[in-house]
């Protein structure tokens, strides 16, 4: 009985097929309206250096993203950035985010700074977008600091709109 008991449950044990289950708790750091395409105007509101930066830019971006990365396409430019969103808003309609890039120079590095925050109104958004560079010398000794701010507006063109 023993030996029939042991075969059975061996059996089981062999023939059975099942697939693993995974699962896991997301947490929405990029609102959902804000994906899709848009049309964008930002215009310089001030700056200490107005000739290091644009005075106006128009463009179409077309925004997405997944868990807490924000994808930035520039249609016209063919430009691409994926940002790490840090600071989930709980209001559904606030998109922040900051980034920064070093660039090493003949002469020291640049640090590029830039904190954007958006707030999404039905089919449009408007906010803020604030520019620094930061210029080192060899030494890492801070030399300079140019920095602007830009009002941004943006109008959807397509994708979903907001629930």
């Amino acid at each position: 009985m023993k030996k029939i008991f042991l075969i059975l449950i061996s059996l089981l044990f062999l023939t059975t097929n099942a697939d693993i289950l995974k699962g896991g708790v997301s947490e929405e750091y990029i609102p959902k309206g804000f994906f899709g395409s848009w049309g964008v105007i930002s215009k310089m509101s001030s700056s200490n250096n107005p000739v290091v930066f644009n005075q106006e830019s128009r463009d179409i971006w077309n925004l997405s993203g997944y868990d807490n990365t924000l994808v930035l396409e520039n249609l016209e430019s063919g430009a691409h950035s994926e940002i790490k969103i840090k600071e989930k808003v709980s209001d559904n309609r606030t998109l922040k985010f900051s980034r920064q890039k070093e660039v090493k120079t003949s002469d020291g590095k640049k640090i590029y700074k830039e904190t954007v925050e958006f707030t999404l109104l039905g089919n449009n958004f408007s906010g803020t977008d604030d520019f620094i560079i930061e210029h080192y010398n060899e030494e890492n000794k801070l030399i300079k600091k140019d920095e602007a701010r830009y009002s941004v507006a943006g109008v959807r063109i397509s994708g979903q709109g907001p629930n």
